[in-house]
């Protein structure tokens, strides 16, 4: 066999050609060995079926300045990718060294990229400044990795089947040019049976993101099922999770042990495209063993965001059942509700349970304000605590 061209791996020169002639053979195991220095690659990395880019949990692998690419990818958006799996590294994109963040360019004083023809037709290949981006791929396992400095997401997925993401840190220092727009884990649509766990770090928009319907964004709308998130790791961050629906469904989604305080929310159920007629569409959502509060927004974002509860209920949205189970919130900071139903949200059953709520503010603390329809709705063993003011508010036709 002809021998692979040498890895500098020296912090300079470009080790893309040398990385891809290994993932071009077909070994089912690519390792990058540990260097005193780091990689550096200036194209994707194309990852096939039944196989496994390796490194060190700490080695580093730096995106050459103006590269202006994803880092990892897989081969076949077309026909799709089975079995992939990255292990270990630190993903460093360098976005000030990157184009802009495309969503936020306005900031630049560039048109809007939503009016702008080169972003109304999503391409999978197209500059959109995420680190790693999969689609269409099944059995899918990221583990121990840290994602450094993404120019939008850390990693996006879409079409993704029977997968584990584990061990995840975000790294994130610095944007380009604004802190907006850079989610962590981003899932679109036609994603099923995956678990998301143990997600680390602070990020500049949702920690995790399931968009069934994501416009020009995605690939592909579509429903999200059967996913479990255990384990989310934050402080001073946007949101842990968002789940956005305009038509697609999701459903059977599990939501656990998060920890954290947010400015924005800590769990969102939402419409979020307000020129769509079509209602967003849940069912069967759970979330459990929750410890969170609310934060103030930082005072370097580039505009002023709305703040929001720490669960929230979006305007039409149909949830069928929805679960929230031990979600503990100790208040120091703001007064908004733990959990907020908007007037334009029906919820078939809602189940709120053996959770706590502690008031250390000098105003009144909201738990439950329900403005939208709940056509049954189980309240039971809450506890609140040093609440001054109304702790349960229901408005709505019926409650």
């Amino acid at each position: 066999m002809k021998p692979f061209p040498d890895l500098f791996a020296d912090g300079v020169h470009d080790d893309t050609a040398a990385i891809q002639a290994r993932l071009d053979s077909g070994m089912s195991c690519v390792y990058l060995p540990p260097t005193p220095h780091h990689y550096v690659i200036s194209k994707p990395l194309r990852l096939g079926s039944d196989q496994e880019l390796k490194l060190d949990r700490f080695t580093r692998i730096r995106l050459a300045p103006h590269s202006d690419c994803v880092m990892l990818t897989n081969r076949d958006y077309e026909k799709g990718n089975s079995r992939c799996a990255l292990t270990g590294g630190i993903w460093d994109f360098d976005n000030l060294n990157q184009g802009p963040n495309f969503m936020c360019q306005h900031v630049l004083g560039l048109p809007a990229y939503k009016d702008s023809p080169y972003y109304r037709v999503f391409l999978p290949d197209r500059y959109r400044a995420e680190a790693i981006y999969f689609q269409n791929v099944s059995n899918m396992t990221v583990k121990g990795i840290t994602i450094r400095n993404p120019g939008t997401y850390a990693i996006q997925f879409c079409k993704l089947s029977y997968f584990v993401i584990d061990d995840v840190e975000f790294d994130f220092t610095t944007c380009n040019p604004a802190k907006a727009n850079m989610d962590g884990v981003h899932l679109d649509g036609a994603c099923h049976h995956g678990k998301i766990s143990n997600i680390r770090g602070t990020c500049y928009d949702d920690m995790i993101a399931l968009n069934a319907n994501d416009g020009a964004c995605t690939f592909e709308e579509g429903p999200i099922t059967d996913i479990d998130i255990d384990g989310v790791y934050c402080e001073y961050c946007h949101s842990a999770v968002r789940l956005l629906s305009t038509g697609a469904d999701i459903r059977r989604v599990t939501i656990r042990h998060v920890h954290g305080n947010f400015y924005r929310y800590g769990v969102g159920l939402t419409h979020f495209f307000r020129d769509r007629k079509t209602r967003g569409v849940f069912d069967d959502i759970v979330i459990e063993d929750c410890f969170m509060a609310k934060a103030r927004q930082p005072e370097d974002l580039w505009e002023l965001l709305p703040v929001f509860p720490m669960i929230y209920c979006d305007d039409r949205i149909d949830v069928g059942k929805l679960s929230i189970v031990r979600l503990c919130r100790d208040e120091k900071t703001l007064p908004e509700a733990a959990i907020e139903i908007m007037p334009d949200c029906r919820i078939g059953n809602l189940s709120i349970t053996d959770c706590k709520q502690v008031n250390r503010l000098d105003v009144p603390l909201t738990f439950l304000w329900n403005k939208g329809l709940v056509d049954h709705m189980e309240f039971r063993n809450n506890e609140l605590v040093s609440a001054p003011g109304m702790n349960i508010e229901r408005k709505g036709p019926k409650a």
